[in-house]
């Protein structure tokens, strides 16, 4: 076995190349804003590889999109982490989307080369998936957007924004759920600074001011009612849960790919910190392999969560032997050790957090439904 050989394989038949072009650079860099890795990676066609391939995209399946992650964040972890919003969301809307209204999307995606800014709280079910600061008003046009929200992957380089909104009263969507695609070029949408942490800075995760943005009725799609839209919200959210934490179990296989180039720590040492996730991408490689045969249902969707938060465990371990077997000279003289930790511990502030969902998980477990809080 070679480390990361399956994951880069499938990173270098879908881009060739690139994964040459991210080592070359260097993980230092490839996190430096001024870097440009996103706009490489958007020129090179990245954001087309989970696009079905009906509409001119890669057609890569929720498995090979969860090696394609780990191969990147093994090189480039703003990417890999900014990438995930995009991906996920175009996956999710390919299955939602009916034909004329898929096709113009999605080929628009594609022959553009666009990017999508996936923007809003949704990891949750209910009232509870937007946040706070929007207004929606109908007006005859469609509807129109007022708010704030922060922080937004991609918000420098999007092609299209999209989220997810309460349908208003007065409006054809009264009750419903509905996805809104918004083009950045439109009059009210400005970006603002808001990421001021070092780690992931290169994943332009800034925030999007929205002031009384019209979204016409053709960028409008209806989800459904709320109590009754569980299976597409499900599909939303497994392709978000697979997809990311094969990102950030990509950062810290990086890290510890290290101490084998390096020779850091005994054979046990390295061993050691491997071991947990590999266990851990295994199971999420099980998990999307489950999305590509069709399931989609609160169990998948249940066992997703556990095996994430595992992954986190699994994540805090490794990366902690990373820096001790790195030695306290290279603490003090390098910073991407200490970055890469620190960006890989960043899976747990993405929703749904373990700390919620621990009493909805056990209610699930003990036999009841799967609730978000």
């Amino acid at each position: 076995m070679t480390l990361l050989a399956a994951e880069r394989a499938v990173l270098t038949k879908a881009l060739p190349g690139f994964d040459d072009q991210l080592a070359a650079l260097g993980v230092a860099a490839a996190d430096d804003p001024a870097s440009g890795v996103i706009e490489q990676f958007r020129v090179a066609g990245g954001g087309n590889l989970l696009v079905p391939a009906e509409f001119g995209g890669g057609g890569l399946g929720c498995a090979d999109g969860v090696r394609l992650q780990r191969a990147i964040g093994s090189r480039a972890p703003a990417l890999a982490v900014a990438s995930t919003m995009h991906h996920y969301k175009v996956a999710w809307l390919a299955r939602e989307l009916d034909g004329p209204q898929a096709r113009a999307v999605l080929g628009d995606v594609v022959e553009r080369r666009l990017l999508v800014a996936s923007c809003g709280a949704e990891g949750a079910a209910g009232a509870s998936l937007f946040a706070p600061g929007l207004t929606v008003e109908p007006v005859p046009d469609g509807l129109r957007i007022t708010g704030t929200k922060r922080p937004c992957s991609l918000v420098r380089s999007m092609g299209l924004l999209s989220m997810l909104v309460a349908g208003p009263h007065g409006s054809p969507y009264a009750g419903e759920l509905v996805n809104v695609l918004i083009d950045p070029g439109s009059p009210g949408v400005r970006v603002e600074p808001f990421w001021r942490n070092r780690v992931l800075r290169a994943g332009q995760s800034d925030a999007v001011v929205l002031d009384g943005v019209l979204v016409p009725h053709e960028r409008v799609v209806p989800v459904g009612d709320p109590a009754h839209v569980a299976p597409r919200i499900t599909s939303n959210l497994l392709w978000f849960e697979v997809l990311v934490t094969a990102a950030y179990l990509g950062i810290a296989t990086g890290a510890v790919e290290g101490l084998f180039r390096d020779g850091r720590g005994t054979p046990a040492d390295r061993v050691a910190a491997l071991a947990p996730l590999e266990t851990a991408a295994t199971a999420v490689e099980a998990i999307a392999g489950a999305l590509d045969i069709g399931q989609c249902d609160d169990e998948l969707f249940g066992r997703s969560l556990l095996v994430r938060y595992t992954a986190q465990r699994a994540i805090a371990e490794a990366t902690d032997r990373v820096l001790e077997l790195r030695g306290g000279i290279a603490f003090v003289t390098d910073q991407t050790p200490v970055e890469a930790l620190i960006a890989s511990r960043a899976l747990a502030f993405h929703p749904p957090a373990e700390i919620a969902m621990r009493a909805p998980l056990d209610a699930w477990l003990c036999g009841g439904p799967l609730r978000l809080p």
